[in-house]
């Protein structure tokens, strides 16, 4: 049985995960839509309301820190860390899946 040595560079990387994922028979959208259902399922769990609340209007409806802060009457320092923690929260949750 011959072995064959890879050597990983910048410029290989992407191309040697993506054949990877191949050989399993799993395709990129494949493992997407999986992720998508981690995230939305962890986004209801895990997060408290404010960060939920502030993760779905930027991400998903496009309103900016401001236009949160307003909305829910807080300064947008405050809406920016819910954002970065619930970014927090929900990144290393999907590290376990990955």
């Amino acid at each position: 049985m011959r072995t064959e040595v890879v050597h990983f560079t910048s410029k290989n990387t992407n191309k040697i995960l993506f054949m990877k994922h191949i050989a399993n028979g799993s395709t990129n959208e494949q493992s997407r839509n999986k992720m998508k259902k981690i995230l939305s399922k962890a986004i209801s769990s895990e997060l408290t309301d404010l960060q939920k609340h502030c993760i779905v209007e930027h991400y998903l409806n496009g309103k900016t820190g401001k236009e949160i802060a307003k909305e829910l009457g807080v300064n947008a320092s405050t809406v920016s860390r819910h954002i970065n923690a619930a970014r927090k929260k929900l990144r290393n949750i999907a590290s376990y899946y990955m």
